[in-house]
């Protein structure tokens, strides 16, 4: 591995002068995350079933199969790997935009908002949620 000071001088990233923030190139971000990703939990059956544009992609031969969609794109369009469980009493306490949502009849449930959108929002389905990153495969998600 290449000291830190490299991909900074060719400007793979870019310090910031006033925070501890790093910028980093979107393509060295994905070859970072890439061996991380397939450890995610991943509904292999549902995630082409709820969802008709990844099963034409594995039909058509985009993708191999509904993990190579994940890894390659899913990840980064927001899409859930899996279903979640959601805790309707603590999801709606958390976030008070969604209960006065689901007051007005604009979501059925704290569990229709994070399919429908929370989710992609990158809002948390219940405490200490996690995708089990680590675990082998097929391991049911935390909760």
């Amino acid at each position: 591995m290449a000291s830190f000071a490299t991909p900074i001088n060719h400007k793979v990233m870019i310090s910031s002068t006033r925070t501890q923030y790093v910028a980093v190139d979107k393509e060295h971000l994905v070859d970072f995350l890439k061996p991380t990703l397939p450890t995610i939990y991943m509904g292999s059956d549902w995630y082409p079933e709820n969802k008709p544009d990844i099963a034409e992609a594995i039909k058509t031969g985009v993708v191999a199969n509904a993990e190579d969609h994940y890894v390659t794109y899913g990840y980064y369009e927001h899409r859930m790997p899996c279903a979640i469980k959601v805790e309707e009493e603590w999801y709606l306490t958390q976030y008070p935009d969604v209960k006065e949502a689901v007051q007005k009849g604009l979501f059925s449930s704290a569990h229709g908002h994070i399919y429908a959108v929370g989710f992609g929002e990158g809002r948390l389905s219940h405490a200490n949620f996690s995708f089990c990153i680590g675990e082998p495969r097929g391991s049911p998600i935390s909760w």
